[in-house]
């Protein structure tokens, strides 16, 4: 991009100067780093932090910002005061959930909730864990009925037990509060989560030694983070794209709600043409609300790259396959291993075997699994491509996993790059085509019943990341023309035409009231959302 700053970048540099806090909302390629490294560099002399999420960008933003501030990323900056007792004893893993196993044979309390539902320990243990995780994620000094899954309330609200769910909170927060002592313990040996050293720190209530802090990317701010980073009385330079979050599943917030200060944006973006600034520019009006227009670059970088997006794990897999068996060169942002050990797990169960992969190893049977598919579509949509690709190529999957963690090349040779989504994220090609599973997302859905309409903002988010990773050609496949439905829906809310549905509206209704059966005692409890997913 020019080194010539536009009237947006010295805004920023220029409220920077005055000691302002400030939340700079940039859209997509808006030039984020350069416009901090200006930043830096206008405020030379004073400490300066530079935090981001991802480590390649932290790595990439030490060279450029040459001394004038240091950057790591979130995790990085408790590691060394809350992390690395976990790592010297080889605890730090990728899920929580792993440490279900161990903590089911430690924690007899457990058995208390085997009157709501659950048939031994080990399950017992997914709502628990469920509910340390998302303490993790939060703000919060202890653990409370807050943080168990709100699914939970809903399911026992619908099935008309909402005086239960206090019940079972009161069983269960003790039994949460028991497993993060546990977990958070630096001498026992249970596996933990990057994000348990995080809160750690967080609670540690640690003072920063920095004049500046500079906090790339957030919007994929968690409480937690913003338990660390609001207390301190450094000016605060938070930017990020809000239209960019798609990480709240993981408790992302939008942080720049929550910072005092100017608004102020950067719209210009240096990567695009205008073509697909207006694509984007158009995604969020109808689906956002968005005001701003997003403007495109005249001469964006062109060097013949092709991607293809797809919206899940499963579904880049079998972008991978066809293109192998078409003779293609292939590369792959995604790591393999995450792919073919998922989809390995998912042959395992269809074989007849108990997978111990995570996503696969809550299933009795491929039976169950398909009934799971069959009967609860959004829910475990995840799981779909899975079933069709293990069951298109059956007993070839060993060979076909084979053949994908052996063919794939680097990036440099490949002829066609496929990723997630998710996992494109601050990367970007001339060529961007969407792949199959993106034909069953939904940014916009009418509800019959009440005539209005529901919009998914966490889903226009992830559209909006896919497209504006093209810099010059976007081919949207088979999913434009369910989305030129959807934003015929998203329109007719924006012009009035049609209502947006209230909470109310979407609210499960509680069925009518049932006595009890002669020979069945009254049941005081329901297992809710895990009942109906894995069965009884």
């Amino acid at each position: 991009m020019s080194t010539k700053l536009t009237e947006e970048q010295l805004a920023v540099v220029g409220a920077a100067r005055r000691g302002e806090h400030l939340k700079v909302v940039a859209f997509a390629g808006a030039g984020k780093t350069f416009t901090l490294t200006e930043v830096a560099r206008a405020l030379q002399g004073r400490r300066i932090l530079y935090l981001t999420f991802s480590r390649a960008l932290a790595n990439e933003a030490q060279e450029k910002f040459r001394g004038l501030a240091e950057a790591m990323t979130n995790h990085a900056l408790a590691f060394h005061k809350t992390g690395k007792p976990f790592q010297e004893k080889g605890r730090l893993k990728s899920s929580l959930f792993q440490a279900r196993r161990l903590l089911a044979e430690a924690m007899p309390e457990l058995d208390a909730l085997r009157e709501w539902g659950f048939r031994d320990r080990e399950e017992a243990m997914f709502p628990v864990l469920e509910t340390v995780n998302r303490f993790t994620q939060s703000e919060d000094d202890t653990i409370g009925a807050e943080h168990i899954p709100e699914v939970l309330r809903l399911e026992m609200e619908a099935a008309g037990n909402s005086k239960g769910f206090g019940d079972f909170a009161a069983c269960l927060v003790p039994i949460a509060r028991r497993a993060w002592e546990l977990l958070s313990d630096p001498e026992a040996s249970y596996p933990i989560s990057h994000d348990v050293y995080l809160k750690l720190y967080q609670l540690s209530r640690p003072v920063l030694p920095y004049d500046v802090i500079l906090f790339d990317e957030a919007q994929d701010a968690n409480p937690a983070m913003l338990g660390i980073l609001l207390p301190q009385q450094a000016q605060r330079i938070f930017v990020g794209d809000p239209h960019q979050q798609i990480y709240a599943w993981r408790g992302a917030v939008n942080a720049m709600e929550r910072l005092e200060g100017a608004e102020l944006a950067l719209s210009q973006s240096f990567r695009f043409n205008q073509t697909i600034a207006d694509e984007a520019t158009e995604l969020l009006q109808l689906f956002k609300g968005e005001h701003r227009r997003v403007r495109g670059n005249p001469n964006p970088k062109r060097d013949e790259s092709i991607a293809i997006l797809s919206r899940t794990n499963a579904g880049a897999l079998r972008e991978v396959l066809e293109l192998l068996e078409g003779g293609h060169k292939v590369a792959l942002v995604n790591r393999v291993e995450e792919l073919t050990d998922a989809l390995e797990a998912a042959y395992r169960l269809y074989k007849g075997y108990k997978p111990r992969h995570p996503e696969f190893s809550l299933f009795r049977s491929w039976e169950h699994l398909k009934a799971l598919i069959e009967r609860f579509p959004s829910i475990a949509a995840q799981y779909r491509p899975y079933e069709r690709l293990v069951e298109e190529y059956t007993d070839r999957i060993p060979e076909v996993c084979h053949t994908l963690r052996h063919s794939l090349v680097s990036e440099e040779q490949a002829e066609v790059v496929v990723s997630t989504a998710h996992r494109s994220k601050g990367r970007e090609w001339d060529g961007v085509v969407l792949g199959e599973d993106f034909e069953g997302v939904t940014l916009a859905q009418e509800n019959a019943v009440h005539g209005c309409v529901v919009l998914y903002p966490e889903e226009a988010n992830l559209t909006y990341v896919a497209f504006t990773r093209a810099r010059t050609a976007l081919n949207k496949g088979s999913f434009g023309a369910a989305l030129e439905y959807q934003k015929h829906l998203a329109a007719a809310v924006r012009k009035g035409a049609m209502r947006l549905c209230t909470e109310e509206d979407l609210k499960p209704k509680s069925p009518e009231p049932q006595p009890p059966k002669a020979e069945e005692a009254p049941q005081r409890g329901v297992r809710t959302l895990w009942k109906k997913l894995f069965g009884d």
